[in-house]
């Protein structure tokens, strides 16, 4: 072989394995691999993401992004519920999440990727400031997801009169990455 044709095949592997590595965001659902667990990662493209109905003038702010995600670690597959949102919410506050206007009914979060068995947000970080939750889910919820015509995250936050609610939302009847994710 060629010093020519090794270069032209190494060129060509190389290209190959970078195509493979990268993740287009703009997928509806994509698989990836946390490397530090080995846990496959299945995951929306990109989060979705809710506006605050409150007025703010910090535009970073504005948006709270909601996520589902699936770990799938030598065949044990867990589901979970990833939400941010950029405020630092009052203590022991967590995050209300509706579906067409009803809250679901979620159990106590973490606050880091550990409590969903991966190393790092299966999505990436809006703001470093977010508040992030990891929730663990059933099917059920899933299903009621990619059912869903409305989403609401509902948050108190301090505020200098005492603690505020703060309701961001977003209609996603447009949105089918919710219906194709809960159809998996």
């Amino acid at each position: 072989m060629t010093r020519r044709a090794r270069f032209a095949t190494v060129s060509l592997v190389t290209a190959l394995l970078c195509a493979c590595a990268a993740l287009p965001d703009d997928a509806p659902v994509v698989d990836q691999l946390d490397t530090e667990t080995g846990a496959t990662v299945t995951r929306l493209g990109r989060p979705v993401e809710l506006y605050r109905e409150t007025f703010l003038k910090e535009a970073a702010g504005r948006f709270a992004f909601l996520g589902p995600f699936e770990t799938n670690q030598m065949g044990q597959r867990e589901l979970f519920l990833w939400v941010a949102v950029p405020v630092e919410p009052v203590t022991d506050a967590v995050p209300t999440v509706e579906v067409n206007g009803k809250p679901i009914e979620l159990g106590a979060p973490g606050r880091s990727g550990d409590f969903a068995g991966v190393r790092q947000s299966p999505y990436k970080i809006p703001t470093p400031w977010s508040a992030m939750f990891y929730f663990k889910i059933d099917a059920a919820i899933v299903a009621s997801l990619g059912e869903a015509t409305s989403l609401n995250i509902r948050v108190l936050e301090p505020g200098k009169d005492g603690p505020v609610e703060t309701l961001f939302a977003t209609e996603v009847t447009a949105d089918s990455r919710l219906r194709e994710f809960a159809a998996r």
